[in-house]
C-alpha cells in the first residue's frame, strides 16, 4: 500500500508534487531549528484521512527529538505546489490551524485541504492571471486542486515572530524583525507587533536595547541560518521562528521574498 504520509526526515526522496512548496522549503532549512513534523500527501484520498491522519500523528510522535511534553497542540498548515515559490508565496491564502488538539487533528486537516477550493484561493488565482474552478470543473494543469498538509507540535513560545533579510518595504540593506511576547499573530498581522532592524555584516540590533529581553543569543542564532537560507536561495526571505521557554530557537518555516524587493 502507498503511504499517504511522510516524516520530515523521509522528505527528501520526494517532490513538491507530493508534499508542496511549504514541505519542499522546510528541508532547506538546518534540521536542528525545525520542530518534528510530517506532511499528508497531496494524492490522499479523502476516505483514507482518518486512517492517515492517525498514523501520521504516531509516527511524529514516534521519532520525536523535540520534547514530547510539547505534543499536546499541533498547527496544521497547507503546503500546496504553488505555495512559498519564487514567484508568488500565497501567503495567507490557504488556511492554518493553530494549537490544534490530537482529536481535531482530522477535522483540521479536512478544513485545510478544503481551502483550496475557498472563494480568497479563486480570488488570488485571478488575480496573478490564472483561473480556478471548484468541484469537478476544470483546473489549469499547472494548478492543483489538491494541497498537501503539514502537521507540525506548536512550539510554547516565549518569543515569535518574522524575521524580512531584507527590509521589504523600502528595500533598504536591513533586516526587519517583527516579534511579540508568546505565540502571537505577527504573521497574519492581528498583534501589535514590535520591530527592529538587524544588522547584515554583523548580528546586532538597532536599536540597541529593543529587541527580546533574553533572546539575543537565540536571535543570533536564526539571523546566522536566516543569512544562509537567503545564500542558498539568492535573493531575500523571510522566516516565521519562535523561541521557546527554554531560549531554544525553532525556524516554522521559510518563503522567498516576491513582492517589493529587487533580486
Amino acid at each position: 500500500m502507498v503511504s499517504r504520509y511522510i516524516s520530515g526526515k523521509d522528505t527528501p526522496n520526494t517532490n513538491s508534487k507530493t508534499i508542496g512548496g511549504k514541505a519542499m522549503q522546510l528541508r532547506g532549512i538546518s534540521p536542528q531549528f525545525v520542530p518534528d513534523w510530517t506532511v499528508i500527501t497531496s494524492d490522499c484520498p479523502e476516505d483514507r484521512l482518518p486512517d492517515i491522519v492517525y498514523r501520521a500523528w504516531g509516527k511524529l510522535f514516534d521519532e520525536a527529538k523535540y520534547n514530547k511534553a510539547y505534543f499536546q497542540t499541533f498547527a496544521v498548515r497547507s503546503s500546496a505546489l504553488e505555495e512559498d515559490g519564487e514567484n508568488q508565496s500565497f501567503a495567507g491564502i490557504f488556511e492554518s490551524k493553530l494549537n490544534v488538539h490530537p482529536t481535531g487533528l482530522e477535522h483540521a486537516v479536512r478544513e485545510v485541504r478544503d481551502s483550496a477550493n475557498a472563494a480568497r484561493s479563486e480570488a488570488y488565482l485571478q488575480s496573478i492571471g490564472k483561473v480556478m474552478k471548484r468541484n469537478d470543473e476544470y483546473f489549469p494543469k499547472d494548478i492543483s486542486p489538491n494541497i498537501a498538509v503539514i502537521i507540525m507540535p506548536m512550539v510554547k513560545a516565549k518569543y515569535s515572530g518574522v524575521l524580512f533579510t531584507k527590509e521589504p518595504v523600502e528595500g533598504t540593506n536591513r533586516m526587519l524583525l517583527e516579534w511579540e511576547d508568546g505565540v502571537g499573530g505577527v504573521v497574519d498581522g492581528t498583534s501589535n507587533s514590535k520591530q527592529v532592524f538587524l544588522t547584515t555584516e554583523k548580528f546586532s540590533i538597532d536599536p540597541i536595547g529593543h529587541g527580546p529581553i533574553g533572546g539575543y543569543g537565540p536571535l543570533s542564532k536564526i539571523w546566522t541560518e536566516a543569512k544562509r537560507l537567503e545564500n542558498n536561495y539568492r535573493r531575500p526571505v523571510d522566516i516565521e521562528w519562535a523561541i521557546d521557554e527554554s531560549l531554544t530557537p525553532w525556524i516554522l518555516q521559510v518563503r522567498p521574498i516576491t513582492a517589493g524587493v529587487a533580486v
